[in-house]
């Protein structure tokens, strides 16, 4: 009876594994999300770190029909994370808590839809781990559910990625909501855009791209006006308000600072390297540098095994006769082919090392030039036709695909089943052609098929294009590192599907009398269940961090102080070193002074401009016409003296 129990309960579990799957996920992001709110509300954490959530707060209360002079600035923020803000405050919910519950919200967004697209290249227990980890991250951790627009962005990034991903190889009609959540990325962070290249090196990475062009376009393009139609409520909304399109200026801007700046300034090119175990996990770093061997392991296994199979398809075209390549309509040698790949790795590294040169806008264009390069030379390689196989079309004389498979296996190659999406089944011989070439795609579903190729390029773009990008600014920040997240955590957790796939665990009894064995399948499920348990059990750990500012409790007394010696505070004219802030807690204009002039002119500027308060957090600041009358800790309040 329990043998039946047992047996039916495992018969559920298989069968339900990736629904069951999905909610553990979904269940283990919003326990996170609830509790980072708990404690992003109760810790007053918005001090020193967290200025720019304060423009968004600003600019959700305009949104809201709040009247605030001043900050032109907030204009240049993108506009989706406040707009919904907005909406809480429309209901009443005017606090911090609101948009710290959107942009939490977007957490548990991204990480269900890195689950989801995980699941496209990896077996359902790898995918779990890689969602853990990405959830688990330091930077993502630290970053989510805090009202800044970077998670939410990269949230937005990844569900557009993802059913992109599945307009190309399932359903075209996923298309349709690909580029209308591409462009809300946008308007939730700017750099975001970088989906749209990313979107088109998957597409051209393909073997046959004049058909794959052919074949998708009329949905694309319906996909892309979709997504007009989407940016059309923000762009009416800056028209009628006759607000400029502040944000979509602000990239050129950028790109223009990473090269002419005039102060002499050192980029720190390796920046978001050297900090890497940082940002992975910064409590404890042994378990960021272990992430980080088991990727330098598989890029040294992967090297390995790409080399032996480069080698073996240089030998087998000289074996069979086809000492010549057609290469963009050029015949070209075999040898030239190769040269041209290891100059096209060149060309990718050159890019990385030229962003702090030129503009950043040209680095970006040398790397997805060089991708799209690397990929359609590798393809000419992959798919190199041996002997007895003709690629033109359906009438050609095929070789079944087991016996292609086998011969793979035989000449050292990399394996369809090394890095499966179904996992270990090494007897899989599911291998389908297609018309456009008879080349052999492994199927990653009972009901699709993808080419791994443009899948792993993707990831490798995704995650070196925002290296570029970032890496290109002479101003470094800890959280530009959660767009390249992705990419990093899909490296990490191919590398360790390598490194598993590379090792045979034949069967092994742990005692001599004992019945239980150590195989392949043990090994390769205990290892990815044991690093999950880990980093679980590390992900709670990390919010057990103080994020109290005691900058924030001084700011609130300040505000009270006013509040309470003038009860007609509204019409006061108050300048703070810190304007946004006050602006926010006063829900009225406080000029904000960013000391760009000397305490003689601006206590000249003040007195003109009948200013009643300044309020610094400057120790020891002197400004004539003005005496302090109150502190709160840093927080000093000066008044204006009377004449």
């Amino acid at each position: 009876m329990k043998v039946k129990k047992i047996n039916s309960i495992t018969k559920f579990f298989k069968s339900n594994e990736n629904k069951l799957s999905f909610l553990f996920i979904l269940l283990f992001s919003s326990i996170i999300t609830i509790l980072l709110i708990w404690i992003n509300t109760s810790h007053e954490i918005l001090g020193t770190s967290y200025r720019d959530v304060y423009f968004y707060l600003i600019e959700a209360l305009r949104f809201s029909g709040y009247s605030i002079d001043g900050y032109g600035y907030i204009n240049y923020l993108s506009p989706l994370i406040p707009f919904l803000t907005s909406l809480l405050f429309d209901l009443g919910f005017v606090s911090e808590t609101s948009i710290f519950t959107v942009t939490g919200i977007f957490y548990i967004i991204g990480v269900l839809g890195f689950f989801s697209l995980l699941k496209l290249r990896f077996r359902n227990l790898i995918a779990i781990l890689g969602s853990i980890l990405y959830a688990g991250l330091s930077i993502n951790l630290l970053w989510a559910a805090n009202g800044t627009i970077d998670i939410p962005s990269v949230s937005l990034t990844i569900i557009s990625i993802y059913f992109f991903v599945l307009g190309i190889e399932k359903n075209q009609k996923y298309l349709y909501l690909a580029f209308p959540i591409a462009v809300l990325g946008f308007f939730a962070k700017y750099t975001a855009g970088l989906a749209i290249p990313l979107m088109i090196l998957y597409v051209i990475s393909k073997p046959d791209i004049i058909l794959n062009i052919k074949k998708y376009w009329k949905n694309t393009v319906l996909g892309i006006i979709l997504g007009i139609i989407t940016a059309m409520p923000f762009i009416a909304y800056f028209l009628i308000n006759k607000i400029p399109f502040g944000f979509l200026n602000q990239a050129q801007d950028i790109a223009s600072k990473t090269t002419s700046s005039t102060l002499k300034v050192q980029n720190d090119l390796f920046f978001y390297f050297t900090n890497m175990p940082r940002f992975i996990y910064s409590i404890n770093e042994i378990l960021a540098y272990l992430l980080i061997i088991i990727a330098i392991v598989g890029i040294i296994i992967g090297a390995y095994k790409s080399i032996n199979f480069l080698k073996d398809r240089y030998y087998e075209s000289r074996d069979n006769n086809k000492s010549k390549f057609e290469f963009l309509n050029v015949e070209i040698s075999n040898k030239l082919l190769y040269m041209f790949l290891c100059i096209n790795l060149l060309v990718i590294i050159l890019s990385f090392l030229t962003a702090s040169k030129i503009s950043f806008i040209y680095s970006e264009l040398i790397f997805f030039a060089s991708a799209f390069t690397l990929s359609y030379i590798l393809n000419k390689i992959i798919f190199m036709v041996p002997d007895g196989i003709n690629v033109k079309g359906k009438d050609s004389k095929r070789r079944d695909s087991t016996e292609i498979d086998s011969k793979r296996r035989d000449s050292k190659r990399i394996d369809s089943t090394e890095i499966d999406s179904k996992g270990i089944d090494s007897n899989n011989n599911a291998l389908k052609d297609i018309n456009t070439g008879n080349i052999p795609l492994k199927e990653i579903s009972s009901d699709y098929k993808y080419d791994k190729l443009s899948f792993d390029l993707l990831m490798f773009a995704w995650f070196f294009s925002y290296l570029i990008f970032f890496s290109a600014h002479l101003v470094k920040a800890d959280r530009y590192f959660t767009t390249m997240a992705p990419g990093f955590i899909f490296f990490v957790i191919l590398a360790l599907e390598l490194i598993l796939n590379s090792f045979n665990f034949k069967n092994y009894s742990l005692f001599k009398k004992s019945h239980f064995s150590i195989n392949n399948g043990i090994i390769k499920n205990l290892v990815p269940i044991v690093l999950i348990a880990l980093f679980l059990i590390s992900s709670f750990s990390y919010l057990d961090m103080n994020k109290n500012d005691p900058l924030v409790h001084n700011e609130r007394e300040a505000v009270e102080w006013i509040k309470i010696n003038n009860p007609d505070y509204q019409n006061l004219v108050i300048w703070a070193e810190r304007g946004p802030i006050f602006t926010w807690y006063l829900k009225q204009e406080v000029f904000y002074v960013n000391w760009k002039y000397a305490p003689n002119k601006l206590s000249e500027m003040m007195i003109a401009n009948k200013t009643d308060y300044f309020i610094s957090i400057s120790n020891k600041t002197y400004i004539n016409g003005f005496s302090p009358v109150k502190k709160f800790g840093d927080v000093i309040i000066y008044q204006r003296n009377i004449q």
